[in-house]
């Protein structure tokens, strides 16, 4: 492949300057062009989970908005509904949460929208061009709001993730950007298998299920599989380890993710762009509260309309970073993947084998210039 064939992945580095508002124009102007006049732009971001504190802060989410707006568009700012029960589960929930932690139309320039509604269930169904890898998800159904701009910005913080080794723009679309129907899709992978031995009928499992999935019989706890949604809620609540995750269901669920993302991003075709902030780079994901230390220092900011591109270049700058703490005897390609029991490349793997995009790509760093 020649150097005329990789995809541009420009990059403001946190080494000399932490202009991080600057920096962010510098790096927009490489993409606006995938915002039209008079474009109606989704400015996709996570908001954060109550008593978490790793998520974009909100004068980043503002100056996106604001160059957004010098591009002629009309931007929104939006996420969904959570599967598991806590503070983002409704709509309403999840903007009261919003608020709590600093995001408000005030704050942001732009209305805040909960995508797929009140509930979750708000969308609009769409075929995933083709499967592999034994993926079996052929449709997904993207959150209503966001399938009805005519362009969107993705705004991506970098961190580990358990279940994903990583979670970035990929995971970001795949899982941000759907409905709960096509949230409990792919975390099928990832229902747990049940050893009712250890099973001791607390009953704090059947209490915490939002779905009514479980009920106890004979001092046992049962499962009702159809009415499940594999929220993994229980997995983590149960305090004698009755559930686990199957065999390999880490990777089969980046598969998982891949596909949704396929399915999502072509909705947008060339009018989506992503923005990932390798900053506060913890083992966990934003919706752990707290998502722990840090793993490496920070970064900086990766832009590009290349969403393998753009996750690729995030894992490899981790990985030419010294780790931090407890985590500084960890040396691999793939720190985040080595550290949540995965490899997290295979998601990006997948992602350009369903066309989504090019692992070889040329990092371009830029500089403030005004």
């Amino acid at each position: 492949m020649t150097t005329s064939e990789k995809s541009e992945v420009f990059f403001f580095p946190y080494d000399r300057v932490r202009a991080f508002l600057r920096g962010l124009r510098t790096l927009f102007s490489e993409v606006a062009n995938v915002v039209s006049a008079g474009d109606s732009v989704a400015v996709k971001v996570h908001m954060g989970e109550y008593g978490g504190s790793g998520y974009l802060r909100p004068p980043i989410v503002r100056r996106a908005c604001d160059l957004i707006k010098e591009a002629g568009g009309r931007p929104f700012v939006t996420d969904t509904t959570t599967l598991y029960p806590l503070g983002r589960f409704t709509a309403s929930q999840y903007l009261a949460t919003a608020a709590r932690n600093g995001f408000t139309e005030e704050s942001v320039g732009a209305p805040l929208v909960i995508a797929d509604g009140e509930q979750g269930y708000d969308g609009e169904l769409v075929e995933i061009p083709r499967q592999i890898s034994g993926c079996s998800l052929d449709t997904i159904k993207i959150a209503r709001k966001i399938f009805h701009a005519d362009s969107l910005i993705v705004l991506s913080h970098v961190k580990g993730h358990e279940q994903a080794g990583f979670g970035g723009s990929i995971k970001n679309v795949a899982m941000g950007c759907v409905s709960k129907e096509s949230k409990a899709a792919q975390h099928r992978a990832n229902r747990a298998i049940i050893d009712i031995s250890k099973c001791n009928g607390c009953g704090q499992c059947v209490e915490a299920c939002t779905f009514k999935a479980l009920s106890l019989v004979e001092e046992k706890m049962v499962r009702d599989d159809e009415k499940c949604m594999d929220c993994s809620h229980c997995l983590y609540l149960c305090p004698e380890d009755v559930y686990s995750l199957p065999p390999e269901a880490k990777e089969r669920f980046q598969v998982s993710l891949a596909h949704a993302a396929a399915g999502v991003l072509g909705r947008f075709h060339s009018k989506v762009a992503f923005i990932n902030f390798v900053q506060d780079v913890t083992r966990l994901c934003d919706c752990v509260a707290p998502s722990g230390f840090p793993v490496v220092p920070d970064i900086g900011i990766l832009a590009s309309t290349d969403v393998v591109a753009i996750d690729k270049a995030s894992l490899d700058l981790i990985a030419q970073s010294k780790p931090l703490g407890k985590f500084a005897d960890i040396s691999s390609p793939d720190i985040l993947g080595k550290i949540n029991g995965t490899d997290s490349l295979l998601q990006i793997r997948t992602a350009q084998e369903l066309g989504l995009g090019n692992m070889e790509y040329q990092l371009k760093e830029q500089r403030i210039t005004k």
